[in-house]
C-alpha cells in the first residue's frame, strides 16, 4: 500500500506543513485541556532534581538482568519534562520555562537517549555503556525525539525568550542522534530491510522520526527524503500483519503497533491539509477493527502473547481516531462505550505514560467522544480472525475466546490451541501473559525455560506423553474453523516428535451455562497415551468427587481421568496487579489411554 502510494505519487508535489498541533499561542485549546492537575502537579515539582542516570545503572542490564535501576531514572525525567510543559501551555505565565530548560539540557547531555535493555552499538553487540559516537535508534530514543520536537515546536517563542541556545541544542542533538543515522542506516533491525518479519517497533519508531522531520527539518528536499524511506518501511510492517488486520502481539501491543502507524497516517494527512491520505485503504481499516474482535467485555481483552488482559481501555481514544479517518462508525462507537467503562478510575490524559504528540491528540478525540451517543449491542454472537486464527463467542454472559496461529508470532507464547474463558469481566480460565520484563524475556535461551508464563504447560493445552508445546514456526495448527455453534483447532502439529501424537483436534462449544470442550487424540504408539489437560485460574480451588469447584460458582467436570491442582505465587507486581491475586492455581486433569475426552465447564 504504502509503496504503491510512492510509486503512482510525486512527493515534491506535496507541501509539508509543520505546524501539526496546537503551540502556546492557541488559547482555546490549552486553557481548556482537560488534565486539571497539570498545573498544581508542576508546581509541587518546581524544585524537582533531574535525577541521573549512573553509568552502573546503564551496567546493570548486562550484569543482572535488571532494566529497572536504568528505566526509572530515564523515565522519571521524560514525565516531569511532560508535566512542566504541559503546565506552561495551560498557565502560560513563564513559571515552568526554567525546568523545561534544565529538563530539555539534562536529556541533550545523556549519552543514549534509548534503553539499556536495547542499546547496539554499530556490531550489534551490547556494550557495557553507550557512545554518542554510535548513535542507535530504539523505541525510547525516538519517542525521547519526539518529545524535544514538540517541546521546541510547541514553546518555541518563549523558549527563544528565555534561553535561545537551548532551541539550538536540541536541534543539533536531533540532528546528530535521530535524523543523521536515520537518513544512513538500513541495518537497524525494525526497519525491515533484512528481510525478518517486524513487529510495534516498526510502527512505533517510524511515527516518532516522522514527527521529527515534519516537526524540526527546513530543508524540504530533505524532510522528503525521509517521508519517502518511512513509508518505504511502514510498508514491511503493513505487509507482515495478515489480510484480516490481526495484530498477533496482544491487544496491549496494539496501542504501539496499530495506533502508531495510525499516528504515521495520520500526521502525514494533517501535515498536508488532506492531500497524503491513505485512510481509503481496506486493510488498514481492518487493523483498526482488530481491537473490537479482540475485546471480550469492560475494558477487558483477550491477552495472547505479551499482552495483559484489562486496564486497555485507554487506547480507546486512538481507536476512536483511527475508526474516525477510515469511515467506521460502529468501531467508532465501541470505542466510545469501551473507554466510558471505569473511566473514573483512570486519568485520560496521563502525563507518565502518554507523549506530547499522544498527548495531544488524546485530548482532541476525547472532545469528539463527549458527544457520542452510544448504542449496544457492541458484537454479534461471534468475532472472528480467519488469517490470525482467533475466535471469540458469545452466549449471554459467557464469553470463550480460542486461538490457533503458530509458536513464532510476535512476542510469542507457545499456546496454539488454547483459550481463555470468562463471565462478563470475571476471568474463569485465563491466560496468565507476562509480568515485568528482565533479560530473560527476550533471550531465546532463557525465554522458554525461565519465564512460566510463556510455556505451553502453563496455558489452556494438554501436554502428551509428557511433552509441551515447544516454539518455533513449524509449530503451528493445521486447521482453525469458528462458526457460531463451534470453534474447532486441529493442532497436533503444535508438538514435538517426543509427543507421539499423529492428530489432536479440540471442539469448543458454548452456552448461557458454560463451556464444553472436546479433545480428540490420535495417538502413535499404543504403550504411550499419556495425556495431561492443563487449566489456569485465579479462583479458588478444591476437588469434590472428581469434579473441580471453582470460586464456589463454576464447576468442572471432566468425562474421564484424574483431577488434581497446584498453586503457583506470581512474585511479581504486575501479574499481581494484572489479576488482583498472589498466585494462579494450575489444574491438572490426567489420562491414560483415553482417544477422547470431555471437559465441562459450567455454572453451579
Amino acid at each position: 500500500m504504502f509503496r504503491q502510494f510512492l510509486e503512482t505519487h510525486d512527493l515534491a508535489r506535496f507541501t509539508f506543513r509543520s505546524d501539526l498541533f496546537p503551540t502556546l499561542d492557541d488559547r482555546d485549546f490549552w486553557e481548556n485541556f482537560q488534565n486539571e492537575t497539570c498545573v498544581s502537579l508542576a508546581e509541587e515539582e518546581l524544585d524537582y532534581g533531574w535525577p541521573i542516570i549512573k553509568a552502573t545503572d546503564f551496567m546493570e542490564f548486562k550484569k543482572s538482568g535488571n532494566r529497572k535501576i536504568m528505566e526509572n531514572p530515564h523515565f522519571d525525567r521524560r514525565s516531569h519534562l511532560v508535566l512542566f510543559v504541559l503546565a506552561e501551555l495551560k498557565e502560560n505565565e513563564g513559571r515552568f520555562l526554567p525546568q523545561i530548560v534544565n529538563g530539555l539540557f539534562a536529556i541533550c547531555e545523556e549519552s543514549y537517549w534509548g534503553l539499556s535493555a536495547h542499546f547496539l552499538n554499530h556490531k550489534f553487540e551490547r556494550p557495557n555503556i553507550p557512545t554518542p559516537a554510535e548513535p542507535y535508534i530504539d523505541l525510547y530514543a525516538a519517542e525521547t525525539a519526539e518529545q524535544l520536537s514538540m517541546t521546541v515546536t510547541l514553546l518555541k517563542q518563549p523558549l527563544l525568550g528565555f534561553c535561545p541556545e537551548i532551541v539550538k541544542r536540541v536541534e543539533y542533538e536531533l540532528n546528530k542522534r535521530i535524523k543523521e543515522p536515520y537518513e544512513n542506516r538500513f541495518d537497524f533491525g525494525w526497519m525491515g530491510h533484512q528481510g525478518k518479519r517486524v513487529n510495534n517497533w516498526n510502527p512505533w519508531i517510524l511515527s516518532n522520526v516522522l514527527t521529527v522531520f515534519l516537526l524540526c527539518e527546513r530543508e524540504e528536499r530533505r524532510k522528503e527524503r525521509a517521508v519517502r524511506k518511512i513509508l518505504w518501511e511502514a510498508q514491511n510492517y503493513y505487509d507482515a500483519i495478515p489480510d484480516d488486520g490481526g495484530c498477533d502481539e496482544g491487544p496491549h501491543y496494539w496501542n504501539r503497533a496499530g495506533a502508531s502507524l495510525f499516528e504515521l497516517v495520520y500526521q502525514l494527512k494533517i501535515a498536508t491539509d488532506g492531500a497524503l491520505d491513505l485512510f481509503a485503504d481496506e486493510k488498514l481499516g481492518r487493523m483498526a477493527s482488530y481491537m473490537q474482535k479482540a475485546h471480550l467485555a469492560a475494558d477487558y481483552f483477550v491477552n495472547v502473547a505479551d499482552a495483559h488482559a484489562v486496564g486497555i481501555g485507554t487506547n480507546m481514544p486512538m481507536l476512536f481516531g483511527f475508526a474516525r479517518e477510515t469511515q467506521n462508525k460502529e468501531l467508532m462507537n465501541f470505542s466510545v462505550a469501551v473507554y466510558r467503562e471505569r473511566a473514573d478510575l483512570r486519568d485520560p490524559l496521563d502525563y507518565k505514560i502518554l507523549t506530547l504528540r499522544r498527548l495531544i491528540l488524546n485530548e482532541q478525540f476525547i472532545r469528539q467522544m463527549s458527544e457520542w451517543q452510544v448504542s449496544y449491542p457492541l458484537h454479534g454472537i461471534l468475532e472472528n480472525l480467519p488469517n490470525m486464527e482467533l475466535a471469540t463467542l458469545r452466549r449471554g454472559d459467557m464469553i470463550l475466546s480460542v486461538k490457533g496461529g503458530f509458536n513464532e508470532e510476535n512476542h510469542n507464547h507457545n499456546d496454539v490451541g488454547s483459550f481463555v474463558l470468562y463471565e462478563n469481566i470475571d476471568p474463569i480460565l485465563i491466560d496468565v501473559g507476562i509480568g515485568t520484563y528482565t533479560k530473560d524475556t527476550f533471550s531465546a535461551a532463557t525465554r522458554y525455560k525461565n519465564i512460566p508464563w510463556t510455556r505451553g504447560s502453563y496455558h489452556n493445552i494438554p501436554l502428551i506423553n509428557g511433552a509441551e508445546q515447544v516454539n518455533g514456526k513449524q509449530y503451528r495448527a493445521d486447521r482453525f474453523e469458528a462458526t457460531e455453534e463451534e470453534i474447532f483447532v486441529s493442532c497436533a502439529g503444535a508438538y514435538p516428535t517426543e509427543a507421539q501424537i499423529n492428530g489432536l483436534t479440540r471442539s469448543f462449544s458454548l452456552s448461557e451455562k458454560g463451556l464444553t470442550v472436546t479433545d480428540r487424540f490420535e495417538f502413535a504408539k499404543a504403550d504411550r497415551q499419556s495425556v495431561c489437560e492443563v487449566f489456569m485460574t485465579v479462583l479458588p480451588v478444591r476437588i469434590e468427587q472428581g469434579e473441580a469447584i471453582l470460586g464456589e460458582r463454576y464447576r468442572m467436570v471432566p468425562s474421564k481421568g484424574v483431577l488434581r491442582y497446584e498453586q503457583i505465587c506470581f512474585g511479581d507486581p504486575s501479574l499481581t496487579s494484572d489479576w488482583n491475586a498472589e498466585f494462579v492455581t494450575r489444574i491438572l486433569l490426567e489420562c491414560e489411554h483415553e482417544q477422547e475426552i470431555c471437559i465441562k465447564v459450567e455454572l453451579i
